[in-house]
């Protein structure tokens, strides 16, 4: 059997016969909505070697790998079967879920792991214990090791978490425990947390973070939770979020507020920003008198993601309303939450690095008159006003899906995106990964992966937009991600 290492080896060697022009892509199979900052992180640097994970294909995994040192890509090879694609890929959007996509993660002996598949399991899968299969939930969440360290080339499946996930996300302590967070089931579901202590091959049982029930306020709304969790200083772990009120008729995609907690996961203990511990699994009334950053009202706010400086203080970024919102804890009270790029265009997402606590860096994805663009804005003042910086790419038709910042990212490859054009007839996107210096190019004879799918899919019909528009109303409040 050829090791990893000679097999990377005759990648390298084939790629180097490849013709010169370069394309800023290093694929074309991206599907549907590939990437997003809620499953995270989609890839991490490790070893000299950056790891990226996006839906492709029938909604399947794939992943790619760049080598920095000879900056050659390797891939992407399929990960994995989602069990909520369909075949042939469809044309329709609205015949998409998304919510399946992967999250990677590199384990202390180098192997890759991802979680993917779900968006709150089908009920064939049996009773869930922690959330209910409201508004349609389907898949079955899947973990997949790779079958090599550092090789993505074949991979198995370890049937060791529940099938109920949905939003699935990875957390690596720095002693390399793993805790994999996700909403366990649909709208009206518990987040919840596993931990494994082996490198991913064993997992505890799920415990609840934030709990759905029926609100106080109103019988026919159901408390519910939009979260994103990452690493904090030491060994702490912070959730930033948002509340649904998942309404039942007549539901809608409003989210309100944003909250931030963390835990010690040394002692499992949950506190609020100012250090008191909170009872688990939060709920409303909890998060509302204990833990909350804003309460915006009407206005709707989505995930946002949250980082710690060097005092050990959060900084967070929420969209709210037509912005995205910076906070900042002072060591006493919340900053004022300021508007990042405010007036230069619609705002769709971002992440952020903090170089100080007064020295922040945030990359944005914004659309404008002139096209569409991925590019620094900074701050100085902690936040109070920011500047624009440079831009990472852009375009005057084609658009951007970015994920949150990849997992102890290198400078050249800090975050993935995908890249649509609306007059593309089908849902293939191009992907990207950007760094300080722009897109890492590949030689376009390199990029193309499709194979003859864009054929297969010409006898499809033409998307039925206004039986799209009916489902798109049906599913509002589905996902932030969703058209």
């Amino acid at each position: 059997m050829k090791s990893p290492a000679l097999a990377l080896l005759a990648c390298l060697a084939a790629a180097g016969s490849a013709p010169a022009t370069e394309v800023p892509y290093f694929a074309d199979n991206g599907y549907g909505n590939p990437v997003s900052s809620l499953q995270h992180p989609a890839g991490e640097y490790h070893e000299g070697v950056t790891y990226v994970a996006y839906q492709g294909p029938h909604e399947d995994p794939y992943v790619a790998a760049y080598v920095h040192a000879t900056r050659r890509w390797i891939g992407p090879f399929q990960a994995g079967v989602s069990p909520m694609g369909k075949s042939p890929d469809q044309i329709d959007r609205a015949e998409l879920d998304n919510h399946g996509k992967p999250a990677l993660v590199v384990d202390r002996e180098g192997y890759l792991h991802l979680v993917f598949g779900s968006h709150g399991g089908d009920p064939k899968h049996g009773r869930n214990p922690l959330g209910e299969f409201f508004m349609g939930t389907k898949g079955r969440m899947t973990h997949a090791v790779s079958a090599r360290p550092r090789d993505i080339s074949s991979w198995r499946v370890l049937d060791n978490i529940p099938p109920f996930g949905t939003y699935n996300q990875w957390v690596k302590l720095p002693n390399g425990d793993l805790y994999l967070f996700y909403r366990h089931g649909g709208h009206r579901s518990d987040w919840v947390y596993q931990k494994s202590v082996d490198d991913g091959r064993t997992f505890s049982p799920p415990l609840s973070v934030l709990k759905h029930k029926v609100s106080s306020l109103d019988p026919s709304v159901h408390d519910s939770w939009y979260a994103w969790f990452d690493n904090g200083r030491g060994d702490t772990i912070t959730a930033s979020y948002v509340y649904h009120p998942c309404a039942n008729p007549k539901h809608t995609a409003h989210r309100q507020n944003t909250y931030f907690m963390q835990l010690d996961t040394r002692t499992g203990a949950w506190t609020n920003v100012q250090g008191r511990r909170l009872e688990s699994p939060v709920t409303k009334e909890s998060a509302d008198q204990l833990t909350l950053i804003e309460a915006t009202g009407t206005l709707r706010s989505t995930h946002g993601t949250c980082h710690i400086d060097e005092h050990g203080h959060p900084h967070a970024a929420f969209p709210v309303g037509q912005e995205v919102r910076y906070y900042r804890w002072d060591g006493s009270a919340w900053q004022a939450p300021a508007a990042v790029a405010a007036g230069a265009g619609r705002v769709n997402d971002g992440d952020f690095i903090i170089e100080s606590p007064s020295r922040v860096r945030m990359i944005l994805a914004l659309a404008t008159e002139a096209g569409s663009e991925i590019g620094w804005w900074n701050t100085a003042d902690g936040g109070r006003t920011w500047k624009k910086g440079a831009t990472l790419v852009a375009s005057a038709e084609r658009s951007f899906g970015l994920s949150a910042l990849l997992r102890r990212a290198h400078p050249d490859a800090l975050m993935l995106l995908a890249s649509r054009h609306p007059a593309d007839p089908h849902l293939y996107r191009q992907m990207l990964v950007v760094g300080e210096r722009g897109p890492l190019t590949r030689p376009a004879a390199e990029a193309g992966h499709l194979g003859d799918r864009l054929e297969r899919i010409k006898s499809l019909p033409p998307p039925n937009q206004d039986k799209a528009e009916a489902k798109r109303k049906k599913k509002a409040g589905l996902s932030d991600e969703d058209p």
